[in-house]
């Protein structure tokens, strides 16, 4: 700290009335200013203030930067996409970026994406820090950028994720030069071109690659799948990282003809049998392994049970199994269909370690399927958000099931509000029906005075605000208002108010389809 600084400490440490000493003098014009302040002041606290106030705007007029070390960075390229002038759609971008819910920015880049537009330079520093705070945001945000937006982040190091190349440069400058983020893009595209060259590409860079960045690219193989990726994927499962062999695993299951999923198959069948009941009916019944097998290690399951773990040792043996297993194979083995497998596992001895297992599954590998019979019969044991298995499926799917939990009362509407959040990824918006009857159920509760004392409910206003269907604006802006609305209230409807200007401004952007 400055010197000073230093004789004002004790009365500003302890105040003015404990500390009576005389304000020291300082030479000069800025003695004579801090004079003259503290002189006029009706009293000791004051005169401080007044001292503080010139002192601290003297010291910013004095103060000097570093000297640049090299010389000044080459300018930034011609931009060669346009910028929203000054008007509402400025507004909106500025509202999106300053005080906008965390949803408001993705929409707001994907809009100026369709439309052809880019940021505003004046906006350009909020949105590089936004997206160095998210990760989420940059897939999105770099786009929206421009030449300006892309020459800044390379000034400063912390927003050096949106520095470097572009993807519309040629050859594999991205892949060598580029960013994580670029990488994954590049390498992605590549495999959707030519998996066999892409694959080849993530290969001859694993061992130069940290961990991290191994996962991370090896997920870039998901793009075009085949059995021609399962050798690669067998030694990226006897990866040194967990993390790494992971992925591997997760995407081996997508490929029920490899090896890997094959072995967990034959694992399993031996555990379920059939067995009579006193109708003569058969009856599918299964039991959890023994004892462990010598060969498990090899296929990263684990003998030995976590301490922390819920299940029993039989238990987290099977659990293993049954994560390793596709989930098609279940209704080709017994010839069940999904609902029957679930109300099944709900009766035997296993049913945590059977749906633990399902559900680890079916994130890996989705199955439209195996999400709708879940939502429809939540299994007790399986303490996943539901919002992850709906967020699996198409968005259509996704609303129907939402669209009923919140027509026949079952949960209630802070619940599957969550839920519908949770459940969009940003950049989308929910149907026009599941929507519209999520606001009427919101007036409802605008109009009881719900949302005076549901924290909860209230506290998901304005991202509900960022995906509600376009065909809701006007009904969502028009939410009734009570005489003892509390201030806490007041607000947050005026950000949802301020959010649905903010998108109808931006929607005018997006180019009207033809038929």
């Amino acid at each position: 700290m400055s010197s000073a600084w230093t004789a004002l400490l004790p009365a500003a440490t302890v105040g003015t009335d404990r500390h009576a000493a005389a304000l020291p003098s300082w030479p000069g014009d800025i003695g004579d200013a801090i004079r003259q302040a503290a002189d006029a002041a009706p009293d000791p606290a004051t005169a401080l203030l007044r001292t503080v106030a010139v002192l601290a705007a003297c010291s910013m007029a004095g103060t000097q930067g570093a000297a640049v070390p090299a010389g000044l960075p080459a300018p930034a390229a011609a931009e060669t996409l346009p910028a929203p002038g000054p008007g509402l759609v400025f507004d909106a971008l500025r509202l999106a970026l300053f005080d906008g819910p965390p949803r408001l920015p993705h929409e707001a880049c994907l809009i100026l994406a369709q439309a052809g537009l880019r940021l505003p330079e004046l906006l350009l520093p909020q949105a590089l820090e936004l997206g160095r705070r998210s990760i989420a945001l940059r897939a999105a945000l770099l786009p929206a950028l421009g030449q300006r937006g892309l020459w800044l982040a390379a000034q400063r190091e912390d927003w050096a994720y949106a520095a470097g190349v572009t993807e519309d440069e040629g050859g594999d400058t991205p892949w060598l030069e580029g960013t994580l983020e670029q990488r994954r893009a590049w390498l992605a595209r590549l495999r959707a071109a030519d998996p066999g060259a892409g694959r080849d590409r993530l290969q001859a860079a694993l061992a130069e690659l940290p961990a991290r960045e191994r996962a991370d690219l090896a997920g870039a193989l998901a793009t075009e799948l085949s059995l021609a990726d399962e050798a690669l994927l067998e030694t990226l499962r006897s990866d040194r990282s967990k993390e790494v062999r992971q992925a591997a695993l997760q995407l081996l299951l997508r490929l029920p003809d490899a090896s890997h999923p094959r072995r967990a198959m034959d694992r399993l069948a031996p555990l379920l049998t059939q067995e009579r009941d006193l109708l003569l009916r058969k009856r599918w019944q299964i039991d959890a392994p023994a004892a462990a097998a010598s060969d498990w290690k090899a296929d990263q399951i684990d003998a030995v049970r976590p301490t922390h773990e819920s299940l029993g040792e039989r238990a987290w043996w099977l659990y293993q199994l049954v994560r390793q297993t596709p989930l098609g194979w279940w209704s080709r083995h017994t010839g069940m269909t999904v609902p029957e497998l679930l109300a099944w596992a709900a009766g035997t001895d296993w049913s945590e370690a059977l749906v633990r297992g399902w559900a680890d599954v079916l994130f890996a590998a989705p199955d439209d399927a195996w999400c709708d019979a879940l939502l429809d019969r939540w299994p007790p044991a399986l303490r996943e958000d539901p919002a992850r298995v709906l967020g699996l499926l198409p968005p259509a799917a996704r609303d129907r099931h939402l669209t009923a939990s919140a027509r026949n009362g079952s949960q209630q509407l802070a619940l599957v509000l969550m839920h519908a959040l949770n459940a969009c990824p940003p950049g989308q918006s929910l149907s026009a029906e599941l929507s519209g009857v999520l606001v009427r159920a919101l007036h409802n509760k605008a109009r009881d005075g719900a949302l005076n004392t549901d924290y909860g409910l209230r506290g998901q206003l304005a991202d509900f605000a960022c995906v509600a269907h376009p065909g809701s604006f006007g009904a969502l802006a028009d939410l009734p208002r009570r005489a003892d609305e509390t201030p806490g209230c007041t607000e947050v409807l005026a950000l949802v108010d301020r959010t649905i200007a903010a998108r109808r401004a931006l929607h005018t952007l997006i180019p009207t389809r033809t038929p």
